[in-house]
């Protein structure tokens, strides 16, 4: 029982760290940099940028919709978790309806593309916890 208490505190810790460590996530607007829209030139021929410039940044995120008068792509740094999900927005004065999308994500670079990939932590503390509900139903 200690050992395995001992595995899952060394575990969390270490995902503690790991979220403690600087970010880089790919950061463009396609206003700005037109390869931004395009994952494979994202992937190609930008690099990702740290995000310490943002405050608790733990998140990058890639937003497809509306910017400026036409569609775009911003991909950037955050502290806040904003979703996975696609929607239909008709702003004011439009007529037309056009699907923004938002893709968040917690990895190194990971904004270069749609992605539904579980984070490191999922990855860490799903079969850990597996593992102790394991131990403590089947092994008495």
């Amino acid at each position: 029982m200690a050992y395995t208490a001992t595995c899952t505190f060394l575990a969390v810790f270490l995902l503690l760290i790991e979220t403690a460590m600087a970010l880089d996530c790919y950061q463009c607007t396609s206003a700005d940099e037109w390869k931004c829209m395009d994952s494979a030139l994202v992937k190609t021929f930008l690099m990702p940028r740290n995000c310490s410039h943002v405050y608790g940044a733990i998140y990058c995120i890639q937003s497809i919709g509306r910017y400026g008068g036409g569609i775009g792509t911003k991909r950037f740094c955050s502290s806040v978790h904003m979703g996975n999900y696609c929607d239909y927005v008709k702003q004011p004065g439009d007529k037309l309806i056009y699907r923004t999308c938002v893709f968040t994500c917690s990895e190194d670079g990971c904004n270069s593309a749609i992605s539904f990939v579980p984070s490191t932590t999922y990855t860490w503390i799903m079969p850990a916890s597996l593992v102790v509900v394991w131990k403590k139903l089947f092994h008495r």
